[in-house]
């Protein structure tokens, strides 16, 4: 009886001991390091191992865990954030990247870019100076006045052909082109033509109907939108799909498909807002300043001839699939043409396997993460067993 009281003491001394030592047993193989990273969960900082298995909790954020860390922000500046989303896309300020909250309100700083990066669309890149595209050249690019008539110029702003004759045949009238438009003044006083000719008979001593003086119809203008994923690419389309810190590439093509030249005309685009930023905007390849959201003005459009608008955006991090419109509109004398492409959005694929793998709950998680434990225990169980028959079978 005395030798199972002392076996029995010496056992609980030894498991004391070794089933720690079994419980962090998988931190001193080599292949799972202890404490080994901090992640948020919740409102509470929890330790990780390398092998990204959760352990004990590290500490309790009371003002909030962002970016895997307890945040320090004071209770009024919390509340500003009441009704916009805390860090929810970052853009650049010269070389450094900021967090921006829904609202557009600047953040703290998240990184700076060193080493011969630059910062752009809110990240640390290599710059890669954009080329731009050379221009289209157009036979028939604009109408100006030369020789008093109306001529084409191309695109190079070289004379072309005639687009209109300003001489109408009659004497009475002085002939001139202004403003890209033929003037035809008449005169009946005898400056021009003889009080006695045909046409002072035909034009100035009968009350004539003067012909219609063309005007530009808002409706023939027309407007298309077109998209694409690649800039390389010489191809664009409809539709496009766009992944999470990508770039996408737009272009609006007007056509005044009027004889009259349209004036004062107004671009404007809707862009869903996973886009968070927009640049590199130009008109018929040359760059211009301005916001294609609220609407740039992009001066005339010559009879029969086309002016084209391209832009191009960024993303940052998509969270769900989704098929969003995006939408161009021109706008002249208060008429709005308007055109749309689709985008797919869809989340990256990084992070897609990452929940994924989250997701799998069941036997094979549990035993992943005990099994030490529970071969611990049976080893014990096991030798007390033997230890516990040993002695009885001595008395």
């Amino acid at each position: 009886m005395q030798n199972r009281t002392i076996f029995l003491i010496c056992f609980l001394v030894v498991m004391a001991f070794v089933l720690p030592t079994f419980a962090n047993a998988q931190y001193y193989t080599g292949l799972c390091t202890y404490h080994s990273y901090q992640r948020c969960s919740g409102s509470y900082l929890y330790w990780y191992d390398s092998c990204g298995n959760q352990q004990d909790v590290a500490s309790y954020c009371s003002n909030g865990c962002y970016n895997n860390v307890c945040q320090n922000y004071n209770n009024n500046n919390y509340n500003n954030y009441s009704n916009c989303t805390y860090h929810a896309y970052k853009l650049c300020q010269g070389n450094n990247v900021y967090w921006y909250d829904s609202c557009g309100t600047q953040q703290d700083l998240y990184s700076t870019c060193t080493n011969g990066l630059v910062c752009q669309y809110g990240q640390c890149t290599t710059y890669v100076p954009v080329t731009p595209p050379q221009p289209t050249y157009y036979a028939h690019y604009k109408t100006s006045c030369y020789n008093n008539s109306v001529y084409w110029y191309d695109s190079l702003n070289v004379l072309n052909s005639l687009y209109k004759n300003c001489d109408d045949g009659n004497s009475c009238t002085i002939d001139s082109c202004s403003a890209n438009k033929c003037v035809n003044t008449q005169k009946c006083d005898g400056s021009t033509c003889a009080l006695t000719s045909s046409d002072y008979s035909k034009y100035c001593k009968i009350n004539t109907v003067p012909a219609p003086v063309p005007v530009m119809s808002p409706t023939a203008l027309s407007v298309s939108l077109f998209t694409k994923e690649n800039a390389s690419s010489t191809q664009w389309a409809k539709s496009a799909q766009v992944n999470s810190d990508a770039s996408i590439y737009f272009m609006i093509s007007v056509v005044n498909n009027s004889a009259v030249q349209a004036d004062n005309i107004t671009i404007s685009s809707n862009i869903p807002t996973e886009i968070t930023s927009l640049g590199n905007l130009q008109v018929n390849g040359v760059p211009i300043t301005g916001d294609i959201v609220t609407g740039v003005n992009i001066g005339s459009i010559a009879p029969a001839t086309s002016k084209t608008v391209t832009f191009e955006g960024k993303t940052q991090t998509i969270s769900a699939n989704a098929t969003k419109q995006a939408s161009a509109a021109t706008t002249i004398s208060g008429v709005t043409q308007s055109d749309t492409v689709s985008l797919n959005l869809v989340p990256g694929l990084a992070a897609a396997s990452v929940t994924g793998a989250q997701a799998v709950p069941g036997l094979w998680e549990f035993l992943g993460r005990w099994y030490l434990w529970i071969l611990g225990a049976l080893i014990l169980i096991f030798l007390f067993v033997m230890i516990y028959r040993r002695l009885s079978s001595e008395n």
